[in-house]
């Protein structure tokens, strides 16, 4: 499956625009959601009275729609906000190609599954404060943790179209490798035929565990000024519909809520991802537009 979440192109189509409608066309307000709740927001719309309606994209371990029973970090955040909201969270199967597009048209609340905020989808879509860093792995035998180990090596490989490929080919030039998605470059370091593995790290971090001999590292930990997507790393947050702003106070003080008292870092970390995802900036980075 191509891996698409730190493309610049992304979620933002022309449909997606021609589909914004505004707040009335939302269905009420959490108030009424159980009688026997008080929302730490009133006032909530959303677009199902009493409901929050969720796309939940697949990437593990961030959000899984497991045939109806959602599990993830995203996840596990929104259910702690909507609970605290008195909200119903309601989930659907969602992409990367229709999430925004959904969001838009007013059939979904928000989408999750490390979706960046950039410039080009808050044309579309409002994005909640960020959740965590959506950041650049390096996977090799050698231990490899910087750009600087990567220039040391003779092939390295990455996914065509991420933010951070224009960037490396300056450095590594034709030792630089692309592939269309994670299967096709994982399949070519298992087979030898490369030093390295350029990925998203959390993607990384689940493919290769348990694999004797490998080291997945975060490369924002040590970060190389001479690459954006690692000296400036994206920020995956909650799009929702744009001009909701009873819906993006709640979500944004859930999620700081959930930063300040750690429990977003201890979801990384339990997850086997580390705790420097949770390093986001004081002012959410949004991805300019390429």
């Amino acid at each position: 499956m191509i891996n698409t979440r730190l493309k610049t192109a992304g979620l933002l189509t022309a449909s997606a625009l021609a589909l914004g409608l505004s707040l009335s066309a939302c269905g009420g307000t959490s108030d009424a959601a159980n009688s026997g709740c008080t929302p730490k927001h009133a006032g909530i719309q959303t677009v199902a009275q009493g409901k929050l309606t969720v796309g939940v994209i697949d990437i593990p371990p961030f959000s899984s729609y497991n045939s109806g029973t959602p599990s993830g970090i995203d996840i596990e955040i929104v259910n702690k906000i909507a609970k605290d909201e008195c909200l119903e969270p309601v989930y659907q199967q969602a992409t990367y190609a229709d999430a925004v597009q959904s969001i838009s048209g007013g059939n979904i609340d928000l989408a999750l599954g490390t979706i960046d905020a950039t410039e080009k989808r808050l044309k579309a879509v409002d994005f909640s404060a960020s959740l965590y860093l959506d950041g650049m792995g390096i996977v090799s035998k050698t231990g490899a943790t910087t750009v600087a180990d990567l220039e040391k090596m003779d092939k390295i490989g990455t996914i065509d179209g991420y933010l951070w490929v224009e960037d490396l080919k300056k450095i590594l030039g034709d030792r630089l490798v692309t592939y269309p998605s994670s299967v096709e470059l994982k399949a070519d370091f298992d087979a030898g035929r490369l030093d390295a593995d350029v990925d998203a790290y959390g993607v990384q971090v689940l493919q290769f565990k348990g694999a004797d001999g490998v080291t997945v590292a975060l490369s924002n930990d040590k970060p190389d000024p001479r690459v954006g997507a690692i000296k400036n790393a994206p920020e995956a947050a909650f799009p929702i519909t744009k001009g909701n702003t009873s819906l993006k106070e709640a979500l944004d003080a859930g999620i700081i809520a959930q930063r300040e008292d750690g429990t977003i870092t201890k979801l990384l970390t339990d997850a086997g991802l580390s705790e420097g995802l949770g390093k986001v900036a004081e002012k959410q980075y949004v991805v300019p537009a390429s």
